[in-house]
């Protein structure tokens, strides 16, 4: 593509003025500016065969694969950047072919749906070392939306905060059987039974969180009451359990499997137990970011609110209470970030140049969607069948001290 083609087309996309000041430098140097004050980034295209895969093939493949090579630069605000996605309607001006490309990578991402492949998928993302991970997540290794009081709260007290509030919903006792299905690191499972004296089963499929969260376990003397698992949920065969709780793994399903996972969570719940989901959501169904599924969460889907509402219905869940956390989950994604920038150099040393701008853009781009687009985290409450013996109001929800 030549320069004034180029331009065009940028023209094209943002004759009308953005809310804020940005500047667009193009390959031989030539400039543009647009809105009024201060630039709050300069977005430099290197080569002039980026544009025609952007307007012409898939946008967000075409836009972070050059990203992460290094052939677009960002100086300035990568986020305010990404904002103009959702502030400006860019989406809306995606030619036919470019969505029929979009589609048709939905429909190849959901034929990933075996234990397998799921197996595959999930340690492509989480085994990416523990020492990874502890350079930006919480000491106990939260990858999952916390739960925040006020901004001055630490991302330790947030995420505690959300452990203890995700559990006092479900109303544990002593002596109850606990199901953790997603346990990540274990920082759940172990609450919940140093806390509630529950029996915790804690699943997951990465080997990494599967070995340091058996080592938490043993560390705290609770072998006998917390087993970590390295299984999928579909292989889960054991008594029933009082209690189902579920956080930050149902983004991993998959659409073809949201049916599956509530038949099987009905098959290991008892008439009456509680089962608490916290999942990524939306408000109406849409295919993946092509781009995120592609190097971030292979055969991750994102379900609509009204997916899981069916499927629990459907296999005989009473729903209780839906909760939005979405101001959380932006908060949540900025301490991260900030922790990712402070360690920026030891993850360039660990994994390199690229890795580091490929989970810069995840990273900022998932806080842009939660800030600006779709995106939010719902916390749904369900029952094994009817309940009529739960409070009155939702007061209950919050009578607890963290």
């Amino acid at each position: 593509m030549d320069t004034r083609r180029a331009v065009g087309f940028l023209d094209c996309i943002l004759k009308e003025s953005p809310p804020f000041a940005c500047k667009v430098r193009l390959w031989d140097g030539t400039e543009l500016s647009f809105g009024e004050g201060s630039h709050q980034f300069v977005l430099h295209i290197k080569q002039p065969d980026i544009i025609d895969s952007i307007f012409t093939g898939d946008p967000s493949l075409a836009f972070g694969n050059a990203y992460v090579n290094g052939d677009i630069d960002i100086e300035g605000d990568l986020g305010a950047l990404l904002s103009l996605v959702y502030r400006t309607g860019i989406q809306s001006k995606l030619s036919f072919s470019q969505k029929a490309r979009i589609c048709w990578a939905g429909i190849k991402n959901k034929a990933r749906g075996g234990i397998r492949q799921s197996k595959i998928d999930v340690q492509a993302h989480y085994d990416k070392g523990n020492d990874f991970y502890k350079l930006w997540l919480d000491d106990g290794l939260n990858y999952s939306c916390a739960i925040f009081s006020s901004p001055g709260d630490t991302l330790e007290e947030a995420q505690r905060r959300k452990i203890a509030y995700t559990l006092h919903k479900l109303r544990l006792s002593t002596g109850q059987r606990l199901l953790d299905i997603g346990c990540g690191w274990g920082s759940l499972a172990i609450y919940a039974a140093k806390i509630y004296g529950c029996s915790v089963v804690g699943i997951t499929l990465s080997e990494q969180q599967y070995a340091l969260a058996k080592k938490k376990v043993e560390e705290q003397g609770l072998s006998g009451q917390v087993n970590i698992r390295l299984e999928d949920y579909r292989e889960l065969e054991t008594s029933p359990f009082d209690r189902i709780v579920s956080v930050g793994m149902f983004e991993h399903v998959g659409k073809e499997n949201i049916h599956l996972f509530f038949k099987k969570a009905s098959n290991l719940l008892r008439p009456g137990g509680l089962m608490l989901l916290h999942t990524i959501s939306r408000t109406s169904p849409k295919e993946m970011d092509s781009w995120i599924t592609t190097y971030i969460f292979p055969g991750g889907y994102i379900p609509a609110a009204g997916e899981i509402l069916e499927a629990a219905e459907a296999h005989g869940f009473d729903f209780i209470d839906m909760e939005d956390l979405r101001p959380h989950y932006d908060m949540t994604l900025g301490h991260w970030l900030r922790r990712f920038e402070a360690n920026v150099q030891t993850v360039k040393d660990m994994m390199g140049e690229q890795f580091v701008r490929m989970w810069r853009l995840y990273l900022t781009g998932s806080q842009t969607a939660f800030r600006y687009g779709p995106m939010h985290v719902f916390q749904f409450l369900y029952s094994l069948g009817r309940r009529d013996d739960l409070p009155l109001t939702r007061r209950w929800f919050y009578e607890i001290e963290v």
